[in-house]
């Protein structure tokens, strides 16, 4: 997403606070439990979203954007991804590169050596212990990763002395950067003590090295960390963090104008709050592409959904136009891929179907999926009758299950909205594809790299493999070919092909169906600096160490 120019978006003079000001201090102050407003509002930065974690354990399931608060406020990864595009290094002293030797010619060996002097926050000392344990973790077929994409090629992982490690990786895996960048380092004198890391008392209390630590938690209303004074990137400016939770995207919207938090992520700003959002006395709203896509995931493990026709008909009655210009206000491109529009990999020769409820009806009708005196669809006693489920409170979302409901009821279908909390539905009732249908938001598995293999991989299916985010349990030989061969290929002119072919095969079966590419619109004061808008993460806290108050 190059073309996006984040920079346009961050470098401008901003104003300085005033009034709000010390309206926001006094609510610092209160979360807090501080009594000197001008204290918080040096120290202190609230951060808002619709959103609340659940698992704070950076290797297992996270919920993009939400969880990776907690991962990117106490952990650390061997190398980040800046706003330009550019790995940066983190707990590594340098990104390896074919240039400088910490690549080799065949792509098969990295040499990664370690920054020195850094230390978890309970004071042991960090090394390749910690970074080779990670991977063992990882690769450990009992442990709930979240994704092996790249790591299940290592053939051999080698500790050369307290800083230095080699890796050998059986086949060239193109991604490998992005899959380290994805994976945060946990402690090896901790965690190797544990008898089942799925249920970790860690995955709560967790002890990493990032900027900061957890101090406190209120299930359902906020986190607190205090920065880490030893953390080896510097100390950060900001003294107290505050990840916030308020369900209802219209209620952190009014906190966010009157000062209550100082920083709006996630879904953000309501689309159609954005022209007066651009208006508000010293706030910034920052148009902020993202590499998410905003899916109607099917269960292909349910009877309504295991013939393909059935989910290119749902596709097919769907209005995508009007959810994109009633709902989101044409703020998002239309996208036919998991892919962003703008990625160098989508597939520019996919056909959009449409809309079409005649169309759909008859496809319906050709499959054996007859009215019933009820007016809903069946076939050999199952109905085409299901919930759709997403977070609930998501104002636009809201609007949308709406909209497709009319749509689908218009062609025998009938859908039920079930909308949970955060915690619920992104819990195992996603995870272990409890779900009928969702809608949902996710970015690709390993970075901006265009490989999908932990989403639609006939072996990461988690409710029969226990690994990867197959939730649609969605199975296709020809595509796990071309996935395996897709991460082996150097050359992007032919790595393109194959995943110009990989989207075509999930435009034709559709286990799930895409709709648009996100824009979010993020809000902070003005006087929040060091902030960066990032296309190419889906964290607004990614940097959070560089915040400062000016």
């Amino acid at each position: 997403m190059k073309d996006s120019k984040p920079s346009d978006f961050t470098r401008r003079e901003f104003m300085k606070t005033t009034g709000y000001l010390t309206f926001s201090t006094v609510i610092a102050g209160s979360v807090l439990g501080i009594t000197n407003p001008a204290w918080a509002a040096k120290k202190s930065v609230i951060v808002g979203m619709t959103q609340e974690p659940v698992n704070f354990n950076p290797l297992l399931y996270v919920n993009s954007g939400t969880e990776e608060v907690p991962e990117a406020c106490m952990f650390d990864a061997l190398w980040d991804i800046n706003h330009l595009g550019e790995f940066i290094p983190n707990l590594a002293a340098k990104i390896p590169t074919l240039e400088n030797g910490g690549i080799s010619s065949d792509g098969k060996l990295w040499k990664i050596e370690l920054k020195k002097g850094i230390k978890w926050h309970d004071g042991a000392p960090f090394n390749a212990k910690d970074v080779e344990f990670t991977y063992q973790t990882i690769i450990n077929p009992k442990i709930a990763i979240r994704s092996r994409s790249g790591f299940d090629l290592i053939s051999d992982f080698k500790i050369v002395d307290d800083y230095n490690v080699e890796i050998s990786l059986a086949k060239p895996f193109v991604p490998f950067a992005w899959a380290w960048q994805k994976m945060h380092i946990v402690p090896h004198h901790i965690l190797s003590k544990v008898p089942d890391i799925n249920t970790a008392a860690f995955n709560m209390k967790p002890i990493g090295t990032g900027p900061y630590t957890l101090k406190k938690r209120v299930a359902g209303s906020h986190m607190i960390y205090k920065r880490n004074p030893d953390y080896h990137r510097g100390q950060p400016a900001i003294e107290t963090v505050v990840h916030k939770f308020i369900p209802d995207q219209t209620v952190a919207y009014t906190q966010f104008k009157t000062g209550e938090i100082d920083v709006f992520g996630l879904h953000g700003v309501p689309p159609e709050r954005f022209e007066e959002a651009k208006k508000l006395l010293n706030r910034d709203s920052l148009k902020t592409p993202q590499p998410w896509v905003e899916f109607i995931y099917f269960n292909c493990g349910k009877p309504q959904f295991k013939e393909k026709i059935v989910r290119q008909a749902l596709y097919l009655a769907c209005d995508k136009e009007k959810w994109i210009n009633d709902v989101q206000y044409g703020l998002p491109p239309r996208t036919l891929s998991y892919l962003h529009p703008s990625h160098w990999a989508y597939n520019k020769k996919l056909k959009d179907p449409g809309y079409n409820l005649k169309k759909a009806a008859q496809m319906l009708d050709g499959a054996g999926w007859k009215v019933g005196s009820d007016g809903i669809r069946q076939k050999n006693s199952v109905k085409l009758k299901f919930t759709m489920s997403t977070t609930a409170g998501a104002k636009a979302r809201e609007q949308a299950q709406a909209m497709v409901q009319a749509n689908w009821k218009e062609i025998g279908v009938a859908m039920e909205i079930k909308n949970m909390p955060a915690s619920v539905v992104w819990g195992e009732f996603t995870t272990k594809s409890q779900f009928d249908t969702l809608m949902v938001g996710w970015e690709p598995t390993v970075g901006m790299d265009p490989d999908y293999t932990a989403r639609c991989h006939s072996k990461q299916i988690p409710v029969k493999h226990g690994v990867g985010s197959n939730y649609v349990q969605y199975e296709n030989a020809e595509l796990d070919k071309l996935l395996e061969e897709g991460v082996l290929i150097s050359d992007m002119g032919k790595r393109k092909k194959v995943y110009d072919r990989i989207q075509e095969i999930l435009h034709e079966d559709l286990p799930f169906a895409p709709i648009f590419a996100y824009v979010f619109i993020y809000g902070k004061k003005s006087n929040l600096k060091g902030y960066e808008v990032n296309p190419y993460v889906t964290d607004v806290t990614w940097n959070i160490q560089d915040w400062n108050w000016g």
